[in-house]
């Protein structure tokens, strides 16, 4: 878990379940992780690539922001939005 995690119970619990379905929609599209971390990065993200493979094995919190892009990088790549 992030250090700087600075949310109660209750949203650690609703950050947990958003990491797990990013990180599952992740894998079920198969994109590869260089290319995720591209088109996020592109789209504003700013976490760097070890970050973003950390937070989808579960073993980084990202602030919502970051989750939020991360999941659009996923549903625009596995669309066809990069192309």
């Amino acid at each position: 878990m992030n250090a700087e995690w600075t949310g109660g119970p209750d949203q650690l619990l609703e950050a947990d379940e958003q990491r797990k379905d990013v990180a599952r929609r992740f894998r079920a599209c198969q994109i590869p992780m260089i290319k995720l971390w591209t088109y996020y990065y592109g789209l504003g993200g700013d976490a760097d690539e070890v970050s973003l493979d950390a937070y989808l094995n579960e073993a980084l919190h990202l602030p919502a922001a970051q989750v939020g892009l991360i999941a659009t990088a996923i549903r625009e790549l596995s669309a066809g939005g990069d192309e």
